[in-house]
């Protein structure tokens, strides 16, 4: 017996909903954090650029409003409460003496030089660190990047290749100082630097044609690739653009400071949500919505306070470069090693710098 059947079978559609997007904390805040610090820092290296005798004025204001208040920025993070304090105490209180006191010792036994050269290259590290971490916050807001152990190779590539580049090809033609310290640096055969310039622009070039296509596909986030476009170019203009080591490095300072002082007062502004904290009556206060002004004005009034406290003691025991290098870049080295160690606990907020 022949069975017909009067209806036709069609296969079944299946669709497929796409995570939305995201945001590290608002449509507003990621804007913001993707657009200021990289404006900030290139309005600064133009107005240096358009009249040198400005390099000073802007370099204060950069350690001054920014650069201080970063490093104490990590603390609101680490030891603004006492129970933090009491956890943390080695982090914040025995390692940043430990190395200071060995900072110091270095720079008046081998010389401010070694301690410069250091500052130099750990820096350099700091800041490309600091750009991948934010990028992968950018990537984890988009759809592909909430799925589970996904990653964007294509652009890790980039944002690690450039800033390689950048500090071989920098260390070539700086000579033997920066920022008024005498330095020595790695310089690498030319051609090891043509190569690395040559990766980096096959994986840059590689990533501009996947973004294209998914542009083209209408699947591009702005957001995210805005950010690794930003970090290119800020790498770039520091590294390979300005002839000047000390001015690049003016732009990309800005750009890494103004980033981290925003991500850590998101950080905060997350983890005291739900109001007043009784354990941590003072940051969970200014951390409070509509206190943005307050929360900045009360880490700038610290930054400064602690800061005139150290210049004064740096001019106590005799000033000098070796003792005020070895003070200084013992304070920047331990909070490079402590942001290093913090980042990579799981604390309240899990997207950290």
């Amino acid at each position: 017996m022949a069975l017909y059947l009067d209806t036709t079978i069609q296969p079944a559609k299946v669709y497929i909903q796409a995570a939305p997007r995201t945001c590290i904390k608002s449509d507003a805040f990621d804007i913001t954090l993707l657009i200021l610090p990289l404006a900030t820092g290139l309005g600064a290296v133009a107005a240096v650029l358009a009249n040198p005798a400005l390099f000073a004025v802007l370099l204060v204001a950069d350690l001054w409003l920014l650069g201080y208040h970063h490093v104490v920025a990590t603390y609101t993070r680490l030891a603004f409460t006492k129970e933090a304090l009491r956890r943390n105490r080695f982090l914040a209180i025995d390692l940043l003496l430990l190395m200071a006191a060995a900072t110091l010792a270095l720079a008046v036994t081998a010389g401010a030089w070694v301690v410069a050269t250091a500052f130099l290259y750990l820096q350099w590290f700091h800041y490309m660190r600091q750009g991948c971490a934010l990028a992968r916050m950018y990537f984890r807001a988009t759809p592909d990047g909430q799925v589970a152990g996904s990653r964007d190779l294509t652009a890790d590539l980039v944002i690690y290749l450039v800033p390689i580049y950048g500090i071989a090809a920098r260390s070539a033609t700086m000579g033997g100082t920066f920022l008024d310290l005498p330095v020595k640096t790695v310089g690498l055969p030319q051609e090891v630097i043509t190569a690395l310039g040559f990766a980096a622009a096959v994986a840059g070039l590689v990533w501009l044609v996947r973004s294209s296509i998914s542009f083209v596909r209408g699947t591009l986030d702005t957001l995210y690739a805005g950010f690794v476009l930003s970090h290119v170019a800020i790498f770039l203009v520091a590294y390979i653009g300005i002839e000047d080591a000390g001015t690049g490095w003016l732009a990309i300072d800005v750009w890494h400071n103004l980033q981290y002082v925003l991500v850590v007062w998101m950080m905060n502004q997350k983890k005291y949500a739900g109001g007043v904290d009784p354990a941590a009556q003072f940051v969970s206060r200014i951390s409070q919505p509509g206190r943005l002004a307050i929360y900045f004005a009360s880490c700038l009034g610290i930054s400064t306070l602690v800061y005139v406290v150290l210049g004064s003691f740096v001019a106590i025991a005799g000033g000098g470069l070796a003792i005020t290098a070895g003070i200084y870049m013992g304070i920047n080295f331990h909070h490079y090693v402590i942001d290093a160690l913090i980042s990579k606990r799981r604390p309240v907020i899990p997207r950290s710098i």
